[in-house]
């Protein structure tokens, strides 16, 4: 039976624990998988050794959730890591992690997860020298990116386009493609990725043969990468820089170059710009007539342009070692090298895919015209509704101005019919005018008398109006006086009633804890001292026995201790904070159990004591808040920030409990959060809670301060 009972108890206890952990286990996760990704994004800024095993780490935690901040974690680490062995050299792993960005996108109907695996299927396509494939990547992820407006997308995939023109040799759309993108790339204050595009720039300048807009670009490229930091991108332009002063005759300043982008190029394991930098070195061996060490570079450039992909650098090498070979005289091999070389530039350089690039720009650009087009058919359709519509009302005020026409007309016919007979009238008149004199001077005189009747009767009507309309305004402005008094001792009152519920609640506390602090804390002081010197003079001869007395005393000591804690927290306002809000506060977490509720505060800017009312009710605030996670939350931390600024407090106390649906706060049964509502408004403050079910609570906090 006992056995029975036991399992009673323990096997839903096992439960709620499980389900715990779960939750709990949940924001770990999430916790532990952002962390790993910041972690990787930033060792991939200067391509440490580091990134794969923090990334990886990433997607193994997020790739088995089903929401969409996993999702977005999974997606940004497979993209990272398909950057990283871009520019790193193995595009063989970074192919195989665009191509599970990709997959990832379609399987959850993501078109911008998509649009970037296509960007960067398409820089890889680049570096292979298949321009076909990375132009129609790019174009793809473009037409996305123009459709959701994205800026940093539509410059991204200009400047991969542009660096794919440049290869194809097509300068000036590749000048068009990449202007675009630094000037997107800036207006988003994008240095780093705007100094790219200028590298690029630069090499197209150079391709229209415009030497000293070549030289201007790399230099403000270098400029920009220096300032940043940037070491993938100073080893470039060291390079270009490099061929530069080589191409001018200026070996020093060429051979200076190029040892800077090798040490560069070291410093991050890039093996495609080790390749292209043995090559130019290599060139310049050549031009120095010093084949031995040319030779040593042609292979190191062969060696490292395999293990990057790049096919251009591939055929330089080809190129060089041929050349070589016929300085050393040995022309039949130096032939083979030299077919090896014609093989490979007419595979990258062929016609049909020239032709097939300019097929994908044109339907780009088609299908962009098409959905003008549309929307100004869209337009077009609209107007002439506007213009049906128009014709319609014109329609309606002729059909009103013909009937105020014949209104007209039948006001013209009466007027004539009322001629005709005041001419017939005029007869009789004149027939009678001898008999009528006498009375046209009485009617005269009594015309005069009326007009003089007239002019004081419209002179005491507008006195009359004038004082109505006086009387209006200063009745307007009176009501209008009384109004804001009205609303103003509202308000006065509102605050009165509210000081008042305030100091009740202190006169309350204060009844409470001195009953506590004297009467139940002195029972229980009283108790504990007669029980221990009970303990004292009887003897307990069972170990049981002595053992259930001593924690019996033991509770009774935690009792007197937990009676003192809170009938010090509920102490009246005289003598709560004597050290200040940042100070008391402090001190009040200090005397919270840390093993089941770690808290951490933050306090700024509190040199000065407050008016001693905003210290108090802020601290009432705090208390009440702290009170209800701990009652409500089932949180493992808090943290609680108190900052003083010029205008005001602001006050943060965020923990990671269950949290709540904040659309259903007034719905609540309990007082607490009114409490607070109420109390910070007494100070004129805001308050604003911030939480949903399963991810914590933040109670944000703002106190103005004269």
């Amino acid at each position: 039976m006992k056995r029975l009972l036991l399992l009673l108890i323990i096997i839903p206890a096992i439960t709620l624990a499980q389900r715990k952990a779960d939750i709990d286990g949940s924001k770990a996760d999430s916790l532990k998988a952002g962390r790993l990704l910041a972690d990787g994004m930033k060792y991939a800024t200067t391509f440490d050794k580091k990134v794969p095993e923090y990334l990886s780490q990433a997607i193994n935690i997020a790739e088995v959730k089903r929401s969409a901040y996993f999702l977005n974690i999974h997606a940004e680490a497979l993209r990272t890591l398909g950057v990283y062995y871009t520019y790193t050299g193995n595009q063989d792993k970074a192919t195989t992690y665009y191509s599970r960005l990709m997959q990832l996108g379609i399987d959850n109907k993501s078109p911008s997860i998509i649009a970037r695996a296509n960007l960067g299927l398409g820089i890889i396509a680049d570096y292979k020298s298949d321009y076909e494939t990375s132009i129609s990547k790019n174009l793809l992820a473009l037409k996305y990116f123009e459709s959701a407006r994205d800026t940093m997308g539509i410059a991204a995939a200009n400047g991969n386009i542009g660096n794919s023109y440049i290869r194809l040799k097509q300068f000036t759309k590749a000048i068009t493609m990449l202007n675009t993108a630094i000037d997107l790339y800036f207006k988003k204050k994008e240095t780093r990725k705007a100094a790219n595009n200028i590298s690029s720039l630069a090499r197209a300048y150079k391709g229209l043969g415009n030497k000293q807009k070549e030289l201007d670009l790399k230099l403000k490229a270098l400029s920009l990468f220096t300032a940043d930091g940037y070491k993938k991108g100073m080893a470039t332009v060291c390079i270009n820089l490099g061929v530069y002063y080589c191409t001018e005759n200026n070996t020093d300043e060429s051979l200076r170059y190029f040892n800077m982008a090798l040490k560069y190029s070291w410093e991050i394991h890039d093996t495609g710009n080790i390749a292209l930098l043995y090559n130019n070195l290599a060139d310049l061996k050549i031009k120095l007539n010093k084949p031995g060490e040319a030779m040593i570079c042609t292979d190191s450039a062969w060696y490292y342009s395999k293990r990057s992909g790049d096919r251009l650098a591939q055929a330089d090498a080809l190129f060089n070692k041929g050349l070589l070979l016929h300085m050393l005289g040995k022309h039949n091999d130096a032939e083979i090298y030299t077919d090896h070389y014609t093989a490979l530039k007419d595979s990258i350089y062929t016609t049909k895919m020239q032709s097939q690039v300019a097929d994908m720009e044109v339907k780009y650009e088609t299908e962009k015209k098409e959905n003008q087009i549309a929307l100004l058919n869209i337009e077009n359709n609209n107007k002439s509704l506007l213009v049906k519509k128009n014709k319609l009302q014109i329609i309606d005020q002729q059909q009103a101005l013909t009937i105020n026409q014949l209104e007209l007309k039948n006001k013209d016919a009466k007027l004539l019919n009322q001629q005709l007979d005041a001419e017939k009238n005029e007869t009789n008149i004149k027939s009678l005018q001898k008999q009528t004199r006498i009375q046209k001077l009485e009617i005269s005189n009594s015309e005069f008398k009326l007009k003089q009747k007239n002019y004081a009767i419209a002179v005491i009507l507008v006195l009359i109006v004038t004082s109505v309309l006086l009387g209006y305004t200063f009745y307007n402005r009176y009501r209008s006086k009384q109004i804001a008094l009205a609303q103003q001792q509202k308000i006065e009152h509102q605050e009165q009633l509210t000081q008042s519920i305030i100091d009740a609640e202190e006169k309350e506390r204060q009844r409470i804890a001195s009953d506590l602090h004297d009467g139940v804390g002195q029972l229980f002081s009283a108790v504990k001292m007669n029980l221990s010197g009970l303990l004292d003079r009887v003897t307990i001869n069972r170990e049981e026995d002595r053992f259930l007395a001593e924690k019996t005393l033991a509770l009774v000591d935690e009792s007197c201790k937990e009676v003192r804690v809170i009938s010090h927290q509920m102490m009246p306002n005289n003598m709560l904070l004597r050290s200040g809000i940042a100070s008391d506060v402090k001190s009040f977490i200090e005397k919270i159990d840390s093993e089941s509720l770690k808290v951490d505060v933050e306090t700024i800017g509190f040199k000065n004591k407050l008016e001693s009312n905003v210290e108090i009710v802020l601290y009432r605030v705090i208390q009440e808040t702290v009170n209800n996670v701990i009652k409500h939350a089932k949180a493992s931390t808090l943290f609680i920030k108190l900052e003083r600024k010029a205008s005001g407090i602001d006050a943060v106390i965020a923990d990671n409990g269950v949290g709540f649906n904040t659309a259903l706060r007034d719905d609540f049964e309990g007082i607490g959060l009114k409490n607070i509502t109420t109390r910070i408004e007494y100070l004129k403050g805001t308050v604003a809670y911030q939480s949903a079910p399963g991810m914590g609570t933040s109670v944000n906090i703002w106190v103005p301060i004269a």
